[in-house]
């Protein structure tokens, strides 16, 4: 097939465009393509991921229900080691911790709170764990350590909840001064309608207002 001297000067150009760039472009498609199949992977992997954790942390509730610590150390040591960073093992963590602050296994729920303060994840969780071991911590008489939680930095929205907490640890303390200002400071942070405010009152009135 013949082509005039204009049809040959574009396909020659073209030649010649394809010759200096064809490697380069092929390459940065290869990229893109590699890319998206990369990213559709990844989706597919987390979404099972999520589910598998689902399922095991459905086992957990059941027997958090129960009352069953020993099944519930199992059970959350396999959703912490398979699946870290999915939510659900630092709910489970919490759940755990909790079921075991109530059977007085203060040494695991101290060790699940601070398994979920290590992942480093959403900051109210965190607050909520973060309180809960100043919790343990109190009870084990461990006051230096609870204030050293508490003093922590944590979302404006936890701070009410936060001081009132410094209070009942200075209390335990013997500081009866300090324990009054943070009663104080908490009922200055807590919303006017916060169900606690009438139990912070009654925590400040105990130490003289």
């Amino acid at each position: 097939m013949a082509y005039d001297l204009q049809e040959q000067e574009q396909i020659d150009t073209l030649k010649a465009f394809w010759s200096q760039w064809g490697k380069l472009i092929g390459g940065a498609v290869l990229a893109v393509s590699l890319g998206f199949i990369g990213f559709k992977g990844w989706q597919y992997y987390q979404r099972s991921q999520a589910e598998a954790a689902a399922v095991i942390y459905s086992q957990l509730e059941t027997q958090l229900q129960g009352g069953k610590l020993g099944e519930v150390k199992s059970t959350v040591a396999l959703l912490q080691r398979d699946y870290p960073s999915a939510i659900l093992a630092a709910n489970g963590a919490l759940l755990a911790a909790k079921l075991a602050f109530e059977q007085n296994d203060l040494g695991f729920a101290r060790a699940q709170l601070k398994w979920v303060l290590a992942q480093q994840g959403d900051e109210a969780l965190m607050a909520v764990a973060r309180l809960r071991l100043a919790t343990v911590l109190l009870d084990e008489k461990q006051y230096d350590a609870a204030l050293a939680e508490l003093d922590s930095p944590h979302p404006a929205a936890f701070d009410s909840l936060f001081l009132d907490l410094k209070g009942d640890v200075l209390v335990a303390r013997g500081d009866n001064n300090g324990a009054r200002e943070s009663y104080k400071a908490a009922l200055a942070k807590a919303a006017p309608d916060a169900p606690a405010r009438d139990f912070i009152q009654t925590k400040l009135d105990s130490v003289g207002n």
